[in-house]
């Protein structure tokens, strides 16, 4: 068993996060004192952060690891791929604006009417 401050150092997650992670209830630890109120991890705690880690940096929120803790599914995968295209489909937009933008640029302001760059050019 190792205490909060150990298993801070093994994961990578800071005190604090560890304590948050138990009060919205998806790292609990294995124990907990009742006089001391001091927190103990195990083995299978190590196991659950490096998966929290993991489904985080595939686009899940804490709420959705939380919510589907106990059932995840290929459905809620192919949900979160879909969701993951919606958001590049999204900064690909974005990106194609600031090159549009980009290309009214004229000494620092934006022009509208391409025909006044022309202008300002002769």
């Amino acid at each position: 068993m190792y205490k909060i401050g150990e298993f801070s150092k093994l994961t990578g997650l800071s005190i604090r996060t560890l304590r948050y992670y138990n009060d919205i209830g998806i790292l609990v630890p294995e124990e907990v004192d009742i006089f001391t109120n001091y927190r103990y991890y195990g083995n299978k705690n190590l196991e659950d952060a490096k998966l929290i880690d993991e489904l985080k940096q595939a686009g899940f929120s804490l709420e959705e690891i939380r919510d589907n803790w106990d059932r995840f599914s290929d459905e809620l995968f192919i949900k979160k791929k879909e969701e993951l295209y919606k958001q590049i489909e999204g900064v690909e937009e974005e990106i194609k604006k600031l090159d549009e933008i980009r290309s009214k640029v004229h000494n620092g302001k934006i022009i509208e009417n391409i025909e006044n760059i022309k202008l300002m050019k002769l």
